[in-house]
């Protein structure tokens, strides 16, 4: 795959549109089942650009954004926001519709100001949710109207903004159904842990620093972690370091040396076993796969 395309600017978004020969005159892009056919991107990869879309059939095929594990199912609308690492564990077939889109197609109408605040497209938001047979519907006809009209420049932003209100809408209808409290409690801890995470993995890699600044201990918090998300807080942290590691392994043209001093460790030595450990193979290997 290094072949094919400079990894120093390779960008998902980018080479899918390219590779489906799409329009790069227009801020989005539409993907469908047949899209990544031929993508072969089964490494972990940076977003640069924002994703909306919904899962009509499946039985479950795992996205990992971050440290954390998806089941896309049918009925699953999934939401994704620039920065984060992600990954297909296998071959993502199930018929779904999708629109992949950067803050350009907003131009002019305050982007930044809408999109900053769904908090599905950032780090600590529910980036899965699963909808009733009524709701995908309505989500359906916003995508069949976004295929009929997709020339048409001006019509477009209106149309995903509608998408975007709805998958907002949606999120609010399920963040306000009945919880009990301990099942609420675990949530919020899970969801807080993972923004702190995001935000300070560089700095911070021990599980004290982030049950400390939740006010709870670190043996519940990672009892939390292995109710709410199947993993320790301590394999979270260690997980979410290796996503990102192995996306600038395969994305960028730094060093070795350079990633380990962009992610935190002290030196490379200590990158490369704590990279092995993990992945069961060393950095350089896992460059050249």
């Amino acid at each position: 795959m290094q072949k094919k395309f400079n990894l120093k600017s390779f960008n998902l978004y980018e080479f899918l549109k390219h590779q489906n020969t799409h329009s790069f005159s227009l801020p989005f892009f539409l993907a469908d089942r047949h899209t990544y056919k031929n993508a072969h991107v089964n490494f972990p990869f940076r977003t640069f650009s924002y994703g909306i879309g919904i899962t009509y059939t499946g039985k479950g095929d795992v996205f990992k954004i971050g440290s954390t594990d998806y089941s896309l199912k049918a009925r699953s609308l999934t939401t994704v926001g620039p920065g984060m690492v992600c990954q297909w564990a296998g071959n993502y077939t199930a018929e779904h519709d999708t629109v992949y889109f950067t803050e350009e197609l907003f131009e002019g109408i305050k982007a930044k100001s809408f999109l900053h605040a769904l908090p599905f497209f950032f780090h600590g938001g529910n980036h899965v949710i699963q909808l009733t047979d009524e709701q995908v519907k309505k989500i359906r006809s916003l995508f069949a109207l976004l295929k009929v009209l997709q020339d048409e420049k001006n019509a477009i932003p209106g149309i995903v903004h509608a998408l975007l209100m709805l998958a907002n809408t949606f999120h609010s209808v399920q963040n306000n159904k009945p919880k009990k409290e301990s099942a609420s409690r675990r949530e919020v801890i899970t969801q807080e842990f993972r923004k702190l995470v995001a935000d300070n993995f560089i700095q911070h890699k021990e599980v004290a620093y982030y049950a400390k600044h939740l006010n709870i201990t670190p043996k519940y918090l990672s009892e939390v972690l292995q109710f709410e998300l199947g993993k320790s807080a301590k394999n979270f942290i260690d997980e979410f370091v290796m996503m990102e590691a192995k996306s600038l392994l395969k994305q960028t043209t730094m060093s070795i040396q350079e990633i380990c001093q962009w992610l935190g460790f002290e030196d490379a030595s200590h990158f490369t076993k704590s990279f092995k450990k993990q992945v069961k193979n060393t950095p350089t290997r896992y460059r050249k796969g």
